[in-house]
């Protein structure tokens, strides 16, 4: 028990306050719990919900947010991120807030004061909130008009295309502020990593593979099914014993932050076994390289060995992403990055953890855990078909199923 004395309490006490912290935030501001989507379809449809683009949400949202990623918590981001563009847009559109005691009702901001030209700016805001999380400017476009508003015009199409490639922009040169002038890192900005062939000029799988890609699909949304049937059940349960008290809320996600704490250390050290960094690395990328040295060493030499699971759970959910996306496993060989047996282990107790993470008070979105979830669950099963084919690599590379 040796690994549970100093480290172990640190962790957990780091973990506790920072969740405390987003609790403190969703007591300040109850409707800036979750991820706030659900709220700006309602928005963007009619329902006039109290609060929900004020802000004073927009910065318990942003704060709460920060803490809540920090706390170590399976939640995402991006959700609250849609939800703050479109609160910073709603703000935009009426020129004044009660919060900060401003108003230019002297200015042309008052030709904007009426419902649709509101409810246009905040379909503007969450476009452009997609496109920061995810630097897809098509993707918030696309998201507005099929997932949020009910009423779209040919106008609001070129407005929200416009916001969200200005958002963009924005970002890009903020990130990217100290870098030689003339010179753009495109990894400073989210994303997938780079695709490349193993093959040469060839595709990574076989057409008769995609019969596989679709049973994995389906059994992902399976999972998912689950997924909403636990936590709509543990929602109505939490409405029935938990939400009708700030104090309660407060003291769940204490309770919760607990076991997630706890859980998260204990599996890489019920894991216990330490595997050799990746010495053949010729043929790789530079990417692949970079994701090597994220390896975390739990447990193990530092520098020539790496622990499985907590390279999943220790690093930044983006980062684990790429990892099983991008490490090479063909299943020409009995090499492995990630065995079976660690995705198993991360999947199950992650998937777990996620059910009862999402609906406590603390703002979160479910993007990211839904992505690394459904990323661990395919590199797992490629994984099996490479151990049912004796590794002989008929199927594709496991990060193809990921």
């Amino acid at each position: 028990l040796h690994a549970f004395q100093s480290p172990f309490w640190t962790f957990l006490l780091y973990q506790l306050v920072f969740a405390a912290c987003a609790s403190l935030f969703v007591y300040i501001e109850p409707v800036s719990a979750g991820s706030g989507i659900p709220e700006i379809k309602c928005f963007l449809n009619g329902i006039d919900l109290p609060r929900i683009v004020r802000v004073k949400t927009l910065l318990c949202k942003v704060m709460g947010v920060t803490f809540s990623v920090a706390a170590g918590l399976p939640v995402g981001k991006e959700g609250p991120m849609v939800h703050s563009g479109a609160v910073v847009a709603a703000g935009i559109s009426q020129g004044r807030t009660k919060f900060w005691g401003v108003d230019t009702s002297f200015s042309k901001y008052s030709d904007f004061r009426n419902d649709r030209e509101k409810r246009d700016f905040v379909a503007c805001g969450a476009a452009a909130g997609v496109a920061s999380a995810f630097n897809a400017p098509i993707g918030g476009v696309l998201f507005s008009l099929e997932e949020g508003a009910s009423y779209w015009s040919t106008r609001l199409t070129w407005r929200a295309f416009f916001c969200a490639m200005i958002t963009l922009g924005t970002m890009f040169t903020i990130r990217n502020f100290d870098t030689a002038f003339g010179y753009a890192e495109i990894d400073k900005l989210f994303s997938f990593g780079e695709f490349n062939s193993l093959t040469g000029e060839h595709s990574n799988f076989s057409i008769w593979e995609l019969l596989l890609f679709g049973v994995i699909g389906c059994l992902g949304g399976l999972i998912g099914a689950c997924f909403n049937a636990a936590n709509e059940a543990l929602t109505l349960w939490r409405m029935a014993k938990v939400n009708h008290s700030k104090k309660r809320r407060f003291y769940e996600v204490l309770v919760v932050s607990l076991g997630v704490s706890i859980l998260s250390y204990a599996m890489p050290y019920v894991w216990g076994r330490c595997t050799e960094l990746p010495s053949d690395m010729q043929d790789w990328n530079n990417q692949e390289k970079n994701l090597v040295e994220a390896l975390v060493p739990f447990q193990c030499i530092p520098k020539k060995e790496y622990n499985e699971v907590a390279s999943l759970i220790f690093t930044d959910a983006d980062t684990a992403i790429k990892q099983l996306f991008h490490f090479r496993e063909s299943g020409e060989d009995d090499s492995s990055t990630f065995s079976s047996a660690a995705l198993f282990l991360f999947f199950f107790p992650y998937i777990l953890m996620a059910t009862v993470v999402y609906g406590i008070a603390v703002p979160s979105g479910l993007f990211v855990p839904s992505l690394l979830s459904g990323a661990a669950f395919g590199r797992l099963c490629g994984h099996l078909l490479h151990k049912l084919d004796h590794t002989s690599g008929t199927f594709a590379d496991s990060g193809t199923y990921a």
